[in-house]
């Protein structure tokens, strides 16, 4: 691993123990076992790894929801957005906190939030396909996008609550009251 990668990690590792306000640039360094002078060679500052790890989450996210989903094809892409979503999350459980209790955060900046949105543009599309082919009711497609990742969230925290004992028919339930929301 890179020493920007360890640094990157260890921040991710930080905030989402303690907060982005909590975390100093000095334990980051400290924590990172990184020199001094490393650090600065890939950061300015606190607030430029902060930004980096921001958007390379958020293009993570948006290239791992939209993997192995069949083009034009809105009913079959479903399923798999939300489970990829679901997978992803558990997987990576660093990234679900970081998603949860800092993404969205008065602590991320909304020109860094508006910079991330390229990276979900095939999920904003996917919205407005569904709506224009008449699939799914003409709803404001960012909540709708919010109400999906709801979803989605809310079956990571019962896995999480539940020690890995939800089974993959409460996925499909749940994949399938998502689904039945949108439906026109």
């Amino acid at each position: 691993m890179s020493k920007k990668s360890i640094v990157l990690q260890t921040t991710l590792e930080l905030v989402t123990a303690q907060g982005v306000a909590a975390t100093s640039l000095s334990q980051i360094i400290k924590e990172s076992g990184v020199a001094n002078g490393t650090v600065y060679h890939h950061f300015k500052n606190k607030d430029e790894i902060i930004a980096e790890l921001y958007l390379m989450l958020a293009q993570d996210f948006g290239t791992v929801i939209m993997k192995n989903t069949p083009q034009a094809n809105i009913k079959k892409q479903f399923p798999i957005m939300w489970k990829n979503m679901f997978y992803y999350f558990i997987n990576n459980p660093l990234a679900f906190v970081f998603y949860e209790q800092i993404a969205k955060s008065c602590d991320i900046p909304q020109d860094l939030k508006d910079e991330a949105k390229k990276y979900i543009l095939d999920i904003d599309n996917f919205f407005r396909e569904a709506i224009k082919e008449k699939i799914f009711k003409p709803y404001t497609v960012s909540l709708m996008e919010e109400l999906f990742f709801g979803s989605v969230v809310t079956m990571v925290k019962l896995y999480n609550a539940n020690n890995s004992k939800v089974l993959e028919r409460h996925i499909n339930q749940a994949v399938e009251i998502s689904w039945k929301g949108f439906l026109k």
